[in-house]
């Protein structure tokens, strides 16, 4: 399949440094000197967005690429995205898998409404993009209907709790088929336990899960975020593979419990 023909700036004519209204808050953009687009939703930096749909310039985001690919995805991969911000995960993992079909939800219906606007969103049937509660898109979803459920959900820079327990990681594990993935991005904060509850139910409900991260960040020494990678197996050597080669420190454990 050919690839979309892509733009060298996306966003173009929206103002930057300028707070736009969105039914959650607000939402403006900031141009990066590497020529990406920073999205920041109620002071937070959201996403990023880049006109090459390989390119991941969030950290966390290329851990999540990482993940799908060590599992190895099934040819016509079916995936839920809760918390779809501007899509960027979807966005590129269509670009990788061009069989692949994404669902993507989010709590605020004005900002994917901005994201079709900004920039080269697949279309129907590759992507969707609805408004929709976090937690009752994966509650909604018939048994073994997802091959990968991506959470990439926040309210300011944490998880919305939830969407961080044991309910709702019950209902992604009867979301997912026998061999789906979940990928979790955790936020984490010295001193909190709510990454332990969250990294806790997901290991209730899942037999294999890794954390992908940051060294200092998996020892509780700063903030920042947590990849969780969870199934009935998790191939944990591919992913010590990536972390070898990744262009910043990146540690991965099996056993992590925040």
């Amino acid at each position: 399949m050919a690839r979309r023909t892509r733009a060298t700036r996306v966003a173009e004519g929206v103002p930057r440094d300028v707070s736009l209204p969105i039914s959650t808050g607000s939402v403006h953009l900031t141009d990066d000197p590497d020529g990406s687009t920073t999205v920041w939703v109620n002071g937070v930096p959201s996403s990023s967005m880049h006109a090459d749909a390989s390119v991941l310039d969030f950290e966390y985001m290329r851990h999540l690429s990482a993940a799908v690919a060590a599992w190895g995805p099934p040819p016509r991969m079916l995936a839920l995205h809760v918390g779809a911000g501007v899509c960027t995960m979807a966005r590129h993992l269509v670009d990788a898998y061009p069989d692949s079909r994404h669902i993507a939800v989010d709590v605020d219906a004005t900002l994917p409404d901005l994201a079709r606007e900004w920039w080269d969103l697949p279309r129907s049937p590759q992507l969707r993009v609805r408004q929709q509660d976090g937690l009752d898109a994966v509650r909604s979803r018939h048994p073994d209907s997802l091959d990968l459920l991506i959470r990439d959900a926040f309210a300011g820079d944490a998880t919305p709790p939830e969407l961080a327990n044991a309910d709702w990681w019950h209902h992604a594990r009867q979301a997912v088929r026998p061999h789906g993935l979940v990928v979790a991005n955790v936020s984490v904060v010295p001193g909190s336990v709510t990454h332990r509850l969250d990294v806790s139910a997901a290991r209730t409900a899942f037999t294999a899960v890794v954390a992908v991260a940051e060294p200092a960040v998996l020892k509780g020494k700063r903030r920042g975020n947590v990849v969780l990678v969870a199934a009935t197996s998790v191939g944990a050597d591919a992913l010590r593979r990536y972390a070898a080669s990744a262009p910043l420190p990146t540690g991965v454990d099996p056993g992590w419990t925040g």
